[in-house]
């Protein structure tokens, strides 16, 4: 009797290390993540390697993260009102940021925030993009081109843009254009800026000549290559979409040139995809904890320089910027000499600019 107890011991010993525990509720961790679809493709392909490098850090623990891509705009409302519950926020741009703390204030008291632990993850500067042909004939370096051409008599300006209602590139064009006509920064822009005579004429001046408000940047640069420059001449972009189209060969096959990306003299709005850790009632300790070993790995510089093949910039200040993606071959600069605007300090211009977009634009 005893050497059969003996011998169901050590039976139930070497069961127990063949088969190890299978993590239970109690040690699954749950991260949801929200974020620009823009930066899908780098994102899905990276993240299975960090569930690999967890399992190795973290063997008693499953980690389960959940995706979920929507627009910039649609992801905060979703989030204030409490329909999606992530841990993570990251939308195409730090813009957005004031303006869910301020909403998040409204709805649930003035010592709150949502957002107060954020940092960039990847870099594309919101460009006007335009064909070399026709950057060529116009002389296009800037905003005031723009309007010159838009301006002129017989003006054979096809402009187009996202809208601002529904997508970040959109909100962010807009607010580049009125800062021009107002010849300020967007930094600058306080809400009474948005009443002054020439910002609403500027506006209809150039939104005047509009042929498309797309829903979604990325389809907004595929129709331009599709129609090509009688379709659609002048429109405003990410970096990387330009960079996307030249590599893909599209525009050269098509239509004989390649796309160019002109970095406005007065400035540009970086699409800084920022990595917000939410500080909100639903999110736990260990939610957080995972959420910042995340962060750490995508920062690093091998994930940094992968970025960099769906033509993001790295904001790892280690990773060099690689000349054979940058390049004027796949028409953007590799340096980036006009200054870099950030977003108003007056949280009012964001609450507020798409309704002055309404009353310039086309039928408006």
């Amino acid at each position: 009797m005893r050497n059969l107890l003996l011998l169901t011991l050590v039976v139930a010993l070497m069961l127990i290390t063949a088969f190890p525990s299978v993590p239970t509720s109690e040690n699954i961790i749950e991260l949801t993540m929200v974020y620009g679809s823009e930066k899908r493709g780098w994102i899905e392909r990276v993240t299975p390697i960090f569930q690999e490098r967890w399992k190795t850090l973290h063997p008693n623990t499953t980690l389960q993260i959940r995706f979920v891509a929507l627009g910039s705009r649609e992801s905060m409302n979703q989030i204030i009102l409490g329909q999606v519950k992530p841990a993570i926020w990251s939308p195409a741009s730090s813009v957005w940021i004031p303006l869910a703390n301020s909403a998040w204030r409204h709805e649930y008291g003035e010592g709150s925030i949502l957002v107060e632990n954020w940092k960039p993850l990847v870099g594309s500067p919101l460009v006007i993009a335009t064909w070399e042909l026709y950057a060529q004939r116009n002389n296009i370096s800037d905003w005031a081109s723009i309007l010159k051409i838009a301006s002129s008599p017989n003006s054979d300006l096809k402009f187009a843009h996202t809208d601002p209602q529904l997508s970040n590139s959109g909100f962010m064009a807009v607010l580049m254009e009125v800062a021009a006509a107002l010849n300020m920064t967007t930094q600058e822009m306080r809400y009474e800026d948005l009443l002054r005579p020439q910002a609403k004429t500027w506006l209809k001046n150039v939104e005047g000549k509009a042929v498309m408000y797309g829903e979604s940047t990325g389809f907004l640069a595929d129709q331009a290559t599709t129609s090509g420059p009688s379709g659609i001449n002048v429109f405003v972009v990410y970096e990387n979409l330009v960079i996307e189209k030249n590599r893909q060969g599209e525009p050269k096959a098509r239509w004989g040139q390649k796309l160019l990306a002109i970095y406005p003299i007065e400035g540009s709005l970086v699409s800084d995809h920022p990595f917000c850790l939410l500080n909100a009632p639903w999110i736990t300790k260990d939610q957080k904890s995972a959420a910042q070993e995340f962060f750490d790995f995508l920062m690093s510089q091998e994930i940094q320089e992968y970025a960099m093949k769906y033509g993001f910039r790295p904001m790892n200040t280690q990773v060099t910027l690689d000349p054979s993606i940058f390049n004027k071959e796949n028409g953007v600069s590799e340096a980036l000499t006009v200054p870099m605007l950030q977003a108003p300090e007056d949280s009012r211009v964001l609450e507020h600019i798409t309704d002055l977009w309404l009353i310039s634009r086309p039928g408006g």
